[in-house]
């Protein structure tokens, strides 16, 4: 006798259906299960003298978790953000620990995360009665322009009373002198603007070349734009408003007026040739100097300097960051130049905080990069020169990752 439940077709749907939702309610447990965060014990030893001696942190999971790990992170007396202490391994018994030696005296938190999951397995305190007393060199390499601005009077005092155990020795140089000086192993943490040789940095290579040391981690704190500044008078007849190609371009057919040029590797100087590069023209800038008079390439010169020199030369042009411009004119030092040209998207400005990958001040960098991208920090950067230059801003924070 003939089924009448339907055709064989709607009879093969119908059990596929019911297997898939069978299959489905097998894979689901599973699946929930792998994304779940174990929970885990978190404890911390108290016995901690005046001197640094390390603390104890550990913990334990189920032991079906062995082989992976559990990152620390800890946040210190008075921050608002955390820092990664390391991570550990988790044994055949389920049980994890590492040790961490602070440099400072109060009420530390600290938090444990399976692998790198978002979610946090345990919280715990540790009361540090006392720390060991004794602050940390911290190396920042930055470049010319957080101090030509103005901008490092303000953030080198924030940085320090909000992470009093350090002392901070800042260099400011060309970012190509502060990445290498990174690769040397002479800076902690660099503040730079100049993107093609941070990416450089972060695969450990230096103007080309291998370098002892590399970048650790590469984060954005800020942005601005350069500006095209020349003589009030403009004898190139430089457009207002054309593009940064057209611009310089205008300058080069001149051919009478001077243009000066860091050659020092700067990130203003990177732009600088990659602009003159776009013109067509690949002898300008070339190594050595173009066998032409009107090419000033000193290769010693910080920003606020070159500013200095195209205002005292007759009819001198420069490319500058906003943030020293607008500086430098308050200060009174620019009073034969002006902005000839800006706009142009080829002209944005980015900066960036690098970690050395060294060990010998880690814990310092992680610190000055965490602070720095903090909401306390950017909001520091974004406020600054809002009262001295109304309308104008000088940096634009813009922390996260690449």
């Amino acid at each position: 006798m003939r089924h009448t439940g339907g055709t064989p077709t709607v009879r093969r749907r119908a059990i596929l259906a019911v297997a898939l939702t069978l299959m489905a309610s097998l894979l689901v447990p599973a699946i929930a299960g792998a994304a779940t965060t174990p929970k885990s014990t978190l404890q911390t030893s108290t016995r901690l003298m005046a001197k640094a001696k390390a603390v104890k942190i550990s913990g334990r999971v189920p032991s079906r978790y062995k082989g992976k790990r559990m990152t620390i992170e800890i946040r210190k007396p008075g921050r608002t953000f955390w820092d990664k202490v390391g991570t550990a391994k988790i044994g055949s018994n389920g049980k994890w620990s590492l040790s961490y030696k602070p440099k400072l005296g109060g009420k530390f938190y600290i938090r444990a995360r399976y692998e790198s999951s978002n979610k946090l397995s345990r919280t715990a305190t540790l009361t540090v009665r006392r720390g060991p007393g004794t602050k940390t060199v911290l190396l920042l390499a930055s470049t010319t322009s957080t101090r030509d601005s103005g901008l490092f009077e303000r953030l080198g005092p924030a940085f320090l009373a909000a992470c009093p155990e350090y002392t901070l020795k800042p260099t400011f140089v060309g970012s190509g002198a502060a990445i290498a000086l990174g690769g040397s192993g002479d800076a902690d943490v660099l503040l730079t603007h100049s993107p093609a040789a941070e990416v450089d940095f972060m695969k450990g290579v230096v103007s080309g070349k291998t370098a002892p040391y590399r970048g650790l981690t590469r984060y954005k704190v800020m942005y601005n734009d350069y500006v095209l500044v020349g003589p009030t008078t403009n004898p190139a007849g430089v457009g207002a408003s054309s593009s940064a190609k057209t611009a310089f371009g205008t300058i080069a057919a001149y051919g009478t007026s001077p243009f000066w040029s860091r050659n020092d590797g700067s990130g203003t100087n990177a732009k600088e040739k990659e602009i003159w590069k776009s013109i067509g023209n690949p002898q300008l800038p070339p190594s050595p100097p173009p066998a032409v008079w009107w090419y000033k390439a000193s290769g010693t010169m910080g920003m606020a300097q070159a500013l200095a020199a195209a205002n005292e030369a007759p009819g001198g042009y420069t490319l500058a960051d906003r943030g020293t411009w607008l500086n430098a004119n308050a200060l009174g030092s620019t009073k034969n130049l002006k902005i000839v040209n800006q706009g142009d998207a080829s002209y944005f400005n980015q900066y960036s905080v690098i970690e050395v990958w060294h060990a010998r001040n880690g814990e310092g960098a992680q610190d000055f990069s965490n602070w720095i991208r903090s909401p306390q920090a950017q909001a520091l950067i974004k406020t600054y020169g809002e009262y001295t230059y109304p309308g104008q801003v000088l940096f634009e924070p813009n922390a996260g990752s690449y």
